[in-house]
């Protein structure tokens, strides 16, 4: 399945194309997103997680076509 993911700030994009998305397996969840942009769990449990625009938790199964977003929930400006 096809998912776009908005990494958070220093993740590894090498596996998203040019617009953000990448190939995941059918079943996978946040959790599986966040390993593919190498995203350590203490640095995850800090995150706000959103798919296609809802908070959700790291544990939810995603679906072709959903964007996910990893975001800080303090930033400078």
């Amino acid at each position: 399945m096809r998912v776009k993911i908005i990494p958070p700030y220093g993740a590894d994009r090498t596996r998203l194309d040019e617009r953000g998305w990448t190939e995941l397996c059918d079943g996978a969840t946040l959790h599986d997103a966040l390993r593919l942009v190498r995203v350590n769990r203490v640095k995850a449990k800090l995150l706000l997680v959103s798919v296609n625009g809802e908070r959700t938790a790291l544990d939810t199964t995603l679906h072709d076509g959903d964007v996910v977003g990893f975001f800080s929930p303090v930033s400078g400006g």
